[in-house]
């Protein structure tokens, strides 16, 4: 018996259906591919930009830690050498004060200072360098 002129327009209707079906699952899972390689690419420009900076930020750190271990010796020569002239003038009798005994006292709270920055910049860098791939 030869199918009626219907049924087959019903089943090219269900072929057409099907397929149309299966041409949107595949454009969607393209789509879906395309949205995570874009995706992938947008993580990844991200992550080299903040390393660039972590990296950039290692440099800073390590310079200013350079800096400020030079300025503690600076410190140091210069208490030394305030405590030999506040020496020699008792020796002498005589007693400086006003902004001669200031600066003496302004650089020992600098050294001070200076040392406790020196710790932190360096703890800084460590923790930049201790755990991060490269």
């Amino acid at each position: 018996m030869k199918p009626t002129q219907e049924q087959i327009l019903n089943s090219l209707s269900k072929l057409i259906k099907e397929n149309k079906t299966e041409l949107k699952a595949e454009k969607v899972e393209l789509g879906l591919i395309d949205d995570l390689v874009k995706k992938s690419s947008n993580a990844l420009s991200e992550y080299k930009s903040i390393e660039n900076t972590t990296q950039q930020a290692a440099k800073t750190i390590s310079k200013a830690e350079a800096k400020a271990k030079a300025l503690n010796k600076t410190f140091k020569d210069l208490e030394a050498d305030w405590d030999k002239v506040f020496k020699q003038a008792k020796e002498l009798g005589v007693t400086l004060e006003g902004k001669t005994r200031g600066y003496a006292v302004d650089v020992a709270a600098s050294e001070r200072n200076s040392n406790k920055l020196e710790s932190q910049l360096s703890k800084a860098y460590s923790l930049i360098y201790s755990d991060l791939p490269f």
